[in-house]
């Protein structure tokens, strides 16, 4: 939904990433008090299904607030996703686990992005068809679950029920061939390792598991920093900066392939950086050089300056969030009990959420200050900060979605 955000909102593109995010940290930051009620399989059939709706309903409705309404339900779908497979990994062999779900993750973004070009840049296609195409993720995310994966062995431990049972001996099965030759083969030891590895989350209270939650401060800060300065830089900085910064589609241009090459570093650094582990000094020093990068494109957005040169740095934006984002999670995974590890990876993933939460209420002072400050007409920014520029709005038409369906679909009336 972020990279079509200038479609569905174009005067507040940070509004559009609140919508994207805020339903998320609600479900990350109550996840740990809930998710072990529900099985992986429930929480991977209800993401698809809140993929769909949201699909369908950005693209047919009329008003922007039944949109942003659509992009939330994704938001919830994000949460519930994200936060259910960084869990799961606990139950596999985390640290591959971990750089697999950061690379796929990283390389989501990419497409996302890359669907977006092509459609709006190289086919010229309507917004409602580049959505409707998509259908085939939620398609493909029960697939690839189901046929390669399969619950993890704690559901038949919780629920019960023999169809968990085929994931159970696939995880710990892995788990054990790492461990010891010896044990790999027998299923007396790897029920023996899943007994010893249950995690503790469903026999903690309330206060225990907030006060654990705490104890990952070190991991935790860093992820909220490097994602609120790269955000911040994303729906703020980059929605005011083109070539020239006054062409509503050189700016478009610009957000879509400032976007790609962000979302290219993030794929490379999730890929190669749970490869090796880091130190926590050494990603703490994540989020200081992204701080740089804020003040550099902010700089570069006000002042302005630059060209097309400046698609590199942005490179290096994408480079930092992915390496701060895959060492966190695989550091945790080293360096918390293996008792524990499922609570901590579901707990910590809340940290990157509220960083976008801050970043996205910033973005939307920031594009109003540098729409107000670079004379930018069109459109009128949802913030003015202070600026009295912009002539009133033309009325919208009334039956907008209506009309552009005929456009797409021969045949559809409004």
């Amino acid at each position: 939904m972020n990279a079509g955000a200038s479609k569905i909102h174009a005067s507040g593109i940070g509004v559009v990433y609140l919508a994207n995010i805020f339903p998320t940290l609600v479900v990350k930051l109550t996840a740990p008090y809930w998710f072990h009620y529900i099985s992986y399989r429930g929480r991977v059939w209800l993401s698809a299904l809140l993929m769909v709706a949201c699909l369908v309903i950005v693209a047919w409705a009329e008003s922007s607030a039944v949109k942003l309404f659509g992009v939330a339900l994704v938001a919830f779908q994000s949460g519930v996703g994200e936060s259910s497979m960084l869990a799961m990994a606990s139950f596999y062999d985390s640290k591959k686990c971990l750089a697999a779900w950061s690379s796929g993750t990283g390389f989501a973004g990419i497409l996302g992005y890359f669907w977006s070009i092509l459609f709006t840049q190289a086919i010229d296609a309507c917004f409602q068809v580049q959505l409707m195409v998509g259908l085939w993720i939620p398609v493909a995310w029960l697939v690839v679950f189901h046929a390669m994966l399969e619950a993890p062995w704690i559901d038949s431990r919780r629920f019960g029920g023999a169809d968990a049972e085929v994931g159970a001996v696939a995880a710990v099965g892995a788990a054990a061939e790492t461990e010891s030759e010896a044990t790999a083969g027998s299923s007396t030891n790897l029920e023996a390792q899943a007994g010893r590895d249950l995690p503790v989350t469903a026999a903690l209270t309330f206060r225990e598991r907030f006060s654990f939650t705490l104890t990952l401060w070190p991991f935790m800060v860093p992820l909220f920093l490097v994602y609120a300065s790269e955000y911040i830089i994303q729906s703020g900085v980059w929605s005011g900066m083109g070539f020239p910064v006054t062409d509503k589609d050189a700016r478009h241009s610009w957000y879509q392939w400032a976007n790609f090459t962000y979302q290219v570093g993030v794929f490379i650094s999730r890929s190669l950086g749970g490869l090796m582990i880091f130190s926590v000094p050494a990603l703490w020093a994540g989020p200081i050089m992204q701080i740089v990068m804020l003040a550099f494109f902010g700089a570069a957005a006000a002042v302005p300056f630059g060209g097309w040169w400046l698609i590199a740095p942005a490179l290096l934006v994408g480079l930092l969030g992915g390496f701060v984002y895959v060492q966190a999670f695989v550091l945790i995974s080293h360096r918390v009990d293996s008792k524990y590890v499922e609570l901590a990876l579901t707990s910590a993933s809340v940290a990157d959420t509220f960083g976008i939460i801050l970043a996205n209420v910033a973005s939307i002072m920031v594009q109003g200050c540098l729409f107000g400050r670079l004379g930018i007409m069109d459109p009128k920014p949802d913030f003015t900060c202070g600026y009295d520029i912009w002539e009133a709005a033309p009325a919208a038409a009334g039956n907008a979605t209506a009309a552009v369906a005929v456009v797409c679909f021969p045949g559809v009336t409004g």
